[in-house]
């Protein structure tokens, strides 16, 4: 009897404290500091660049900080061929991998993810996987797959170039991309960009 008072009285005083400290604000006060904090780790997540780009020749212009679909990118263009590299950390780490890239079902898995963005920005009609390789780039070899694609929504239809898959000093996936209009891809300038991408 007496040690189930002694627990009553425990939880009367443990409730009148809680409602105590919730009148007084302080439930409040740290909900948001612990809010603050958690913003400040996320912005300043969102502030570090993906790569170092300070080697990169004023051939190139760069756009950085960009997001589409919530995904963190980077959009750099050889101004002579309006050739685009694109880097993107993507948000969700299963979109593409490095095993994607090497493995037999890699045109299926590209299949698949035209199949599920089909209504997003960039509306593809058709890609095609026509060899693989690796290159050199971001202070690692990159593999990858060279494609042709067909965009539905953009002046220019016809699309070739690479889709690699690099890995981030944090072990998350970058998604490297090179691409020109069809007849006008180089690899040349992919491999003079990626190597100064550090």
């Amino acid at each position: 009897m007496k040690g189930c008072l002694s627990i009553i009285l425990k939880t009367i005083i443990a409730i009148l404290v809680f409602f105590g400290l919730l009148h007084l604000g302080v439930i409040d006060f740290i909900k948001d500091k612990i809010e603050e904090h958690r913003t400040n780790i996320e912005q300043k997540a969102e502030e570090e660049d993906v790569v170092d780009l300070s080697g990169i020749d004023d051939e190139y212009t760069v756009d950085k900080d960009l997001k589409v679909l919530r995904n963190r990118m980077i959009i750099a263009e050889h101004q002579a061929t309006g050739q685009k590299m694109i880097m993107v950390e993507p948000r969700s780490e299963d979109i593409l991998t490095k095993e994607d890239i090497t493995s037999g079902n890699i045109q299926q898995k590209l299949d698949d993810i035209v199949k599920k963005y089909k209504n997003k920005v960039v509306k593809f009609d058709r890609i095609e996987v026509t060899k693989r390789g690796e290159f050199k780039g971001i202070n690692q070899t990159i593999p990858y797959v060279k494609v042709n694609a067909e965009i539905s929504n953009l002046p220019i239809k016809g699309y070739e170039g690479i889709l690699g898959v690099a890995e981030l000093e944090n072990g998350k996936n970058l998604i490297v991309l090179s691409v020109n209009q069809s007849g006008k891809y180089s690899q040349i300038i992919t491999d003079a960009f990626y190597t100064k991408v550090k």
